[in-house]
């Protein structure tokens, strides 16, 4: 993605030239691997595929327990990156809120409905 927003000289939001700004969606772009992929890829992991793939129930305390990492990851995003603005690296959309959403989309593919009280 960061090659592509490169590549194609794509207007400065998506990766700003402001150096803080950038950093902001540097940061955004390291840690969402081990928390909101993680996490939302282990719970849609939990709640599709494997039952699909083993045609056993699922063990509820299973999904329970990827459902709590996942929300804990989320907090994390909403205090650390999202606080209260609209996006990540200030007042335009970046790379990083694009992937943000796209990771976000896996848990609701699986029916998790992380948006309700956010």
């Amino acid at each position: 993605s960061l090659y592509l927003v490169q590549k194609f000289k794509t207007p400065d939001h998506w990766y700003p030239s402001d150096l803080q700004k950038r950093a902001r969606v540097d940061e955004y772009l390291s840690w969402q691997h081990a928390n909101i992929r993680a996490k939302g890829s282990k719970l849609f992991l939990t709640k599709v595929l494997l039952p699909l793939l083993t045609g056993q129930p699922l063990p509820p305390e299973k999904l329970e327990f990827a459902t709590e990492e996942l929300n804990v990851a989320l907090k994390q995003f909403e205090e650390k990156f999202l606080q209260d603005k609209l996006f990540i690296a200030g007042s335009e959309i970046s790379l990083a809120d694009l992937v943000a959403l796209v990771e976000l989309m896996q848990p609701v593919c699986a029916g998790y409905d992380l948006f309700e009280e956010r």
